[in-house]
């Protein structure tokens, strides 16, 4: 086999290894970003993207890969909505866990679910 045809080979050889390997993401997004589009698009179904959310969740957790910044606390604010206050608080808790950054704005969250999912230090009266 001469240099050319060898050069030639091992060039189409790369290439098409090179297509064979599968892009990994850092973090696992599982479809959050059209199941909030959906959600933005229809929000009076709501079942749908919790569904979604979920699904993300479990995905990751399958995948050994960490959930994306922002998955749990979004499930924990749609939970919240629900007024299911000590659901909503774990999942913020694990925001605060597997993202560090957001342990002041996840603190806030939690202290607002265990109040019924009223603002800490606001008041209500007028």
């Amino acid at each position: 086999m001469g240099r050319p045809l060898r050069t030639i080979t091992a060039l189409s050889t790369c290439v098409i290894l090179s297509a064979c390997v599968t892009h990994k993401t850092k973090y696992s997004w599982g479809g959050y970003d059209q199941a909030l589009y959906d959600y933005y698009k229809h929000p009076a179904d709501a079942a749908h993207y919790m569904t979604a959310l979920r699904a993300a969740i479990n995905g990751a957790a399958k995948n050994r890969q960490p959930v994306a910044p922002g998955v749990y606390a979004e499930y924990g604010y749609m939970l919240m909505q629900q007024q299911k206050y000590e659901e909503a608080s774990s999942y913020f808790e694990q925001e605060k866990q597997a993202w560090p950054e957001s342990a002041q704005f996840m603190d806030g969250m939690i202290r607002a679910a265990r109040l019924g999912g009223k603002p800490a230090g606001g008041s209500n009266s007028r």
